[in-house]
């Protein structure tokens, strides 16, 4: 019973907020995307730089004229949103799991839309914000670091300042004053860039235009993720207090003063 209801509460989570960031992507960052396509193609072949996150530094971008890509419009539109909302479910199902324990542990009642926002900040900050301190979002036709560095560096970055929070939020004296240290773990080691500029492929002028749109690509990345992780938060905690407090509560596991505010 409380699994279904974690399951059905991520699903509503989920689609409500990954509708909501497809709503915002739809007016900030898909545009830049569009406009930075038009240039991809007009890189010179000596000296272009894969976007191909699969391919080494350095190495040529080849396109495949052959794969399957959604037609503009609708039909992108349609698949972005598609997923928009599972990438917000699979976030939803790590993070009312979450709320529930902390909520049970402490004993109290503490999930409300309001303690969900702190949540989902904290989700923005180790999924997007600190990460993309080390690599920023990226547009069409940019050069990139071979796809695996670039994973495994995001991915520390991510536990780090998960692990960081954690010690903030939960530790006490020397283990607060360690979480600085472990966020700044990844950064000593280097997040992985080519060795030539992100558009030395392209001419000047080019390259001037696209670094335009790469500073407001970062700018509308950030705004939408915030947007999705902030409904996130306080839509699994709201979630959480509504329909899966009186489960666990029903279920013996919270104190008895945690079961009567279900009353």
């Amino acid at each position: 019973m409380l699994f279904r209801r974690i399951v059905l509460c991520a699903l509503l989570v989920g689609a409500l907020a990954g509708l909501l960031v497809s709503a915002v992507q739809h007016w900030q960052a898909i545009p830049l995307i569009a406009a930075a396509e038009e240039f991809e193609g007009g890189a010179e072949p000596s000296a272009a730089v894969a976007h191909d996150h699969a391919q080494a530094p350095g190495e040529a971008h080849v396109h495949d004229d052959e794969a399957w890509a959604p037609r503009d419009g609708a039909e992108r539109h349609l698949w972005t949103a598609l997923a928009n909302v599972l990438t917000a479910i699979g976030f939803g199902l790590l993070l009312i799991p979450a709320i529930t324990v902390w909520e049970a542990v402490r004993g109290r009642p503490l999930a409300s839309a309001r303690s969900g926002l702190l949540w989902g900040a904290a989700g923005w900050a180790c999924v997007f914000a600190v990460p993309a301190l080390g690599l920023p979002a990226e547009i069409p036709g940019s050069a990139a670091a071979a796809l695996a560095a670039r994973q495994a560096w995001w991915l520390l970055a991510a536990a780090c300042t998960a692990i960081a929070l954690g010690l903030l939020a939960f530790g006490r004296g020397p283990l607060r004053a360690l979480a600085l240290a472990v966020v700044a773990l990844p950064f000593a080691l280097g997040a992985p860039h080519p060795d030539i500029g992100p558009f030395a492929a392209y001419g000047d002028e080019v390259a001037r235009q696209l670094e335009a749109l790469a500073a407001r690509f970062a700018v509308a990345t950030a705004i939408a993720t915030a947007v999705q992780w902030l409904a996130l938060g306080a839509l699994s905690g709201w979630a959480v207090a509504r329909w899966v407090r009186p489960v666990v509560a029903a279920r013996g596991g919270a104190p008895a003063r945690f079961a009567r505010a279900q009353s």
